[in-house]
């Protein structure tokens, strides 16, 4: 046990601390400054919903009632999880509207409502009291439970205490900035630190229990199977009415505690920070999660005693165990914890009560009398700081009233049940434009009124009158009971009073809402909520707030937020919207609304409102309503701008419209980009011949008199008949050009780049003039020779296969080069001092197969472009083809972490199995590649007349408009997110199509974005043979060679012959390397002086196929001739025509396909000497 000045003492050293980071935090430093730009601390300050309840009273909770305390932590994570667009929505909003509190949120959501700001205001204040009173309850509890002799040596009541030292904080910095768009630094910055002190002392803690007092996980499970107490406290079966009612609070009051939108909205500085949260503060709150049961655990097994005081378990714990230090740390973190919500609390009630009730009150007795406010900057300062100090003062008043609740969680409980009153209204208010400020007053005051009714009177009435009241009803009416209101009974008292005024909220809201007669107001604020519009061009407006002057608003402004503060907003206006504020002028609607949002931000928008309507009552002779009707027209106007401009920017043309006067009433970003004007030229209501005249300056229209030119455009216009051309722009931009006339005068034109497909049209145009020249120089010569186009294929044949063979030949030898290096490397590599050379050379290896891959890709291209590739058509059955392409892929998609799943078929098909191998091998790539996690299928589907092969996957889909062109050479669809990293030419679907062509087999594909592609190949079915011919041939996954031992190739006597050097000097570096006998030559010349040369016959050819002046063929002809034994022969080659592998196999020779493979001649020449 600790004294109590020990307690005191750290309670208040702690308060210092806080002051200052508070201070710090208010130096505006750049240090503090990038401090609070950070993500990091906005997830921090959203952890201010774990107040003493998540801390003190999710322990006792979870030791009385187990699983029940789940769903105040469940709740956020599922809002910031899987509702992440509402709150972007929400913050949205906030930020265009200048929203400071969440009643200013739904008041100006429903028509700018000063009544139901003034309701939703006194909704806050009576469901967040008793919150805070929960909070001065469990500081005085952490106190009497570590201390001894609190009530002898402590004069103040503690609770008391810390209200006032909270209220101090509260109003030093929770005041400092009365804008809402200038934060409270300070603040958020100490509540940041609070919420990292109160996660470190809680898992301090439960880490203490699990391995310290359990000793381990596994000894903390085996109690829970031993002893009966925790079997009984944490059963399965705990998904009851409560459960799911207390995370329907929870969803609701993260978004709807005055603190949490204080927090989430109020304070948030940029919305993209919200990105990161929505998964740091979930992983923070499950930090908490945890260790919430193994304290409650340890606390039932070792202080059974203590079950009715179970709340206290995180103190009384480590005390039990004597970690005094560990105690005292935890009571420091559930001091964090309340005064975290205290602080944050008051002061966005504050805000509530000073501009939505104390400031209305003012604003109107200042137009009843005629005079405008004076400074109002210290009058809402002052106000926020006596609320700060009201509302603490009241809490604590209240904390006798709240003493018959025996746990946190029931008053806690109690608070989230009201605030999640304006749940109905604020989604409805984000959702659906006919809801109607009556209906969400309604809603909410039937809904705070059952609430009150079921749940609050319970605990205000005395024990007595609570029970005549739940057993006779109110005035003796039985249906009119709390806990079983209109019969209702068989839910707990929480379910069924959260059930019933919930029901009459969302009922009453719906109804009047649909009875109600909606304003102009009331729809176009609908609109601004429900149709966000992603951004707002600046609109400089020609439609003047009836007389108000510049000077008007300026004056207004200068009294609210002071003098300094707003020239330098007027300042940065008029630079934005480039125009010179003349004091003196009418203001416009955009100025007005300017002004109207900037006083919003210090009073909210009711009250700026009113402020504003005030003055249109000076300046006119009017009635209120006349005002009213200016001032909606105007919003209308303004909003009517926002919409169009919002609209039009979506659209991919350039767009400009002009009035029947000739002035530009719209127009979008592309317009401005395509046509390269400077910022500020294109104004609402510009002359569209100012824009004419600044074109024909830069050139834009040829001739000697620009002004005519500009004339000829403008009288093309005024004349309203629709046109289309072409113009080149200086910049070699050419751009077509549409014109239409609109009803009532208007003229919208269209500007489209079409750059890129003019180009393309050009090039067409110059290759049909050069193919027409050619095939009328040569009309003669084909018309003479018809068999001149057999021989040009020849030629392309011919071509191909010297392109590939002169291609392959450099890399096959640097292949040679690198195997032999790394086989000697690996030699010396006995004590790994030469372990990095060999994985540099290993990367050096794997480059040169990418390149390899990517040549063979674009051959593969170029032969069916020119049909050097014709089909072989057989009759085979499916299953040896689908069970090899099963076990392939299976490898590769493992390795990537999916899963391939694939169905056998034995269907007779017939086909050419080799190139319909092809095809599923390039689909079951790009499945594979695409899908980042999921699973791949294989199958087929028999139809009447054919099979249809299916590949199924799981991946990121292809955009419905991408589904024309995946088939193009070098065409790749760019994947948002960074989850598909494919790498590749984009030739593998272009392949796989001209081959199904080549076998009119057609290839379907079908797609959905986020869900995955099917792609299917038809392929004729036939009758099973009687004598099933041979299976489709199982080409097995390559499998690394072992490395060449001495003992299979040693003393081999090779004679190798290839034109090209670096090939045959690898080849003979690789063979001596496996310490055999090499002879070389160059050509057929060469190779017979060696041979001649020779003592005797040697144990190998191994000769090239295209050579210089002759083929492989002819030389091993040549040279059998030289010995009296047959010398086995292996020939290589890289021409991949079939009939060059078939003559090898006739003549009884090996044959080895280029690139030649370590591996690969190893085998040749190890079946040479077996």
């Amino acid at each position: 046990m600790f004294s109590v000045w020990t307690l005191a003492l750290f309670a208040l050293a702690y308060t210092c601390l806080l002051f200052a980071i508070a201070w710090y935090g208010d130096r505006r430093s750049a240090r503090s400054q990038q401090a609070l730009n950070n993500p990091w601390l906005y997830s921090l300050t959203l952890a201010v919903y774990c107040t003493s309840w998540t801390f003190f009273g999710a322990v006792g909770q979870a030791a009385n009632n187990g699983w029940e305390f789940l769903p105040i932590y469940l709740g956020p994570m599922l809002i910031f999880i899987f509702a992440t667009p509402m709150l972007f929505k929400i913050l949205a909003i906030g930020k265009q509207q200048g929203i400071t509190s969440i009643a200013d949120f739904i008041a100006s959501r429903y028509g700018k409502s000063q009544p139901l700001a003034i309701l939703i205001t006194l909704v806050a204040i009576a469901g967040t009291i008793p919150y805070i009173t929960l909070q001065l309850r469990a500081v005085t509890m952490a106190f009497d439970t570590l201390s001894n002799d609190l009530h002898s040596a402590w004069l103040v009541d503690s609770a008391l205490a810390v209200a006032l030292l909270m209220a101090l904080f509260a109003v030093l910095f929770g005041t400092r900035h009365i804008d809402a768009s200038e934060h409270q630094n300070g603040l958020m910055l100490a509540i940041g630190f609070e919420s990292l002190v109160k996660l470190f002392a809680f898992v301090l803690v439960g880490v203490f229990v699990v391995w310290q007092v359990f000793g381990g996980i596994d000894s903390m499970l085996a109690k829970v199977t031993t002893e009966k107490v925790l079997q009984q406290r944490f059963s399965t079966d705990f998904f009851d009415q409560g459960f799911f009612t207390q995370t329907l609070l929870a969803m609701a009051a993260i978004i709807c505690l005055p603190r949490q939108f204080h927090t989430t909205v109020v304070e948030n500085r940029r919305s993209h920070d919200l990105r990161r949260a929505r998964w740091i503060f979930p992983g923070y709150l499950l930090l908490f999660t945890l260790f919430v049961t193994p304290i409650a655990m340890a606390g039932l097994l070792y202080l059974p005693d203590q079950i009715l005081q179970a709340d206290q378990y995180i103190l009384t714990v480590p005390m039990h165990f004597d970690a005094q230090a560990l105690a005292l740390l935890s009571f420091l973190g559930g001091v964090s914890a309340a005064t975290g919500m205290v602080i944050v609390s008051s002061v966005a009630l504050s805000i509530m009560i000073c501009n939505e009730l104390v400031i209305p009150i003012y604003l109107n007795r200042a137009r009843r009398s005629g005079e405008l406010p004076r400074q109002l900057t210290p009058l809402v300062r002052r106000i926020r700081r006596i609320s700060i100090f009201v509302i603490l003062v009241l809490a604590y008043l209240l904390n006798d009233l709240f003493a018959r609740f025996g746990a946190l969680a029931s008053i806690g409980l109690l608070s989230f049940a009201a605030v999640a009153q304006f749940a109905p209204a604020l989604l409805g208010g984000l959702y659906w434009k006919q809801g109607h400020k009556r209906g969400a007053a309604l809603g909410i005051l039937a809904g705070f009124g059952v609430w009150f009714f079921c749940l609050l009177l319970p605990v205000l009435l005395p024990d007595a009158m609570a029970d005549t009241l739940q057993q006779q009803g109110l005035l003796g009416l039985g249906l009119l009971r709390p806990y079983a209101l209109f019969g209702l009974s068989g839910l707990d008292p929480l379910s069924h009073g959260v059930f019933w005024s919930l029901s009459a909220n969302i009922l009453c809201y719906v109804y009047f809402s649909k009875t109600a007669r909606q304003e102009p107001i009331d729809r176009s604020q609908a609109i601004l909520f429900v149709d966000v519009p992603t951004h707002y061009e600046s609109l400089l407006g020609r439609y003047h707030a009836t007389h108000i002057r510049v000077q008007d608003l300026q004056e207004i402004a200068a009294r609210c937020l002071g003098r300094s503060s707003s020239e330098m907003a007027f300042a940065q206006y008029a630079a934005v919207q480039r125009q010179e504020l003349d004091p003196k002028l009418p203001a416009t609607v955009d100025l007005f609304r300017f002004t109207e949002k900037m006083l919003a931000r210090v009073m909210g928008a009711s009250s700026a409102r009113i402020l504003l309507g005030s003055m249109l009552s000076r300046h006119q002779e009017d009635t209120d309503d006349t005002v009213a009707m200016i001032d909606e027209a105007a919003e209308l106007i303004q909003f009517n701008h926002q919409l169009l401009q919002t609209t039009i920017e979506t659209i991919s043309h350039g767009i400009c419209v002009v009035d029947k006067d000739l002035n530009i009433v719209a127009w979008n970003r592309t317009y401005i980009t395509l046509f390269e004007y400077p910022e500020g030229l294109i104004q609402l209501g510009r002359p569209i011949a100012d824009v004419y005249r600044f074109n024909a300056r830069r050139g834009f229209y040829p001739g000697a008199d620009a002004e005519d030119q500009v004339q000829r455009r403008v009288n093309l216009l005024r004349q309203g008949g629709p046109h289309r051309f072409e113009r080149e722009l200086p910049n070699g931009v050419i751009v077509e050009v549409r014109g239409n006339p609109m009803p009532g005068g208007v003229f919208v034109t269209t500007f489209l780049d079409i750059t890129e497909s003019k180009m393309d049209e050009r090039a067409l145009r110059e290759i049909n003039e050069s193919l027409e020249m050619m095939v009328a120089d040569r009309t003669r010569e084909l018309s003479q020779l018809n068999s001149a186009l057999h021989k040009a294929n020849e030629g392309k044949t011919r071509f191909l296969a010297a392109a590939g063979h002169d291609l392959m030949q450099p890399l096959n030898a640097a292949h040679l080069f690198t195997s032999s290096l790394q086989q000697r490397l690996q030699l010396k590599n006995r004590q790994l001092q030469c372990q990095e050379e060999l994985e540099i050379l290993q990367h050096v290896d794997n480059s040169l197969h990418v390149a390899e891959h990517l040549i063979n890709t674009l051959l593969d291209i170029s032969r069916l472009d020119t049909g050097t590739i014709k089909p072989e058509l057989r009759a085979f059955n499916l299953h040896a083809l689908i069970t090899s392409l099963a076990s392939e892929f299976s490898v590769i998609a493992t390795e990537k972490g999916l899963q391939l799943r694939w169905v056998d078929c034995h269907g007779w098909v017939r086909s050419d199995d080799k190139l319909l191998r092809r095809v599923l091998q390039n689909l079951l790539l790009n499945a594979v590649r695409y899908t980042p996690r999921g699973r791949v299928l294989l199958g087929c589907r028999r139809q009447q007349e054919y099979i249809e092969i299916q590949i199924w996957d799981t991946g990121v889909g292809i955009p419905e408009d991408q589904l024309e062109h995946i088939f193009k050479e070098f065409h790749r669809i760019k994947h948002r997110g960074g989850e598909v990293d494919a790498k590749g030419l984009g030739l593998g679907l272009a392949i796989a199509q001209r081959i199904s062509q080549l076998l009119h087999h057609p290839l379907q594909v079908r797609s959905e974005v986020g869900k995955g592609t099917l792609f299917a190949i038809q392929v004729p079915v036939i009758t099973p043979p009687i004598t099933p011919p041979i299976a489709a041939p199982v080409t097995a996954v390559p499998e690394a060679a072992p490395r060449p031992q001495r003992s299979e190739v040693d003393g081999l006597n090779v004679l190798c012959v290839d034109n090209e050097p670096m090939i045959l000097s690898g080849i003979e570096s690789l063979l001596k390397q496996w310490h055999c006998q090499v002879t070389t030559a160059s050509s057929l010349d060469s190779a017979l002086q060696a041979a001649h040369a020779m003592t005797g016959a040697p144990d190998a050819l191994l000769v090239d196929y295209q050579l210089d002046e002759e083929s492989g063929f002819e030389v091993i002809d040549a040279l059998d001739d030289c010995w009296e034994d047959v010398v086995p022969a292996i020939l290589m080659t890289a021409n991949h025509s079939p009939q060059v592998r078939r003559q090898a196999q006739e003549r009884g020779f090996y044959f080895l396909q280029k690139p030649v493979t370590p591996e690969g001649l190893q085998d040749v020449l190890k079946q040479l000497r077996d």
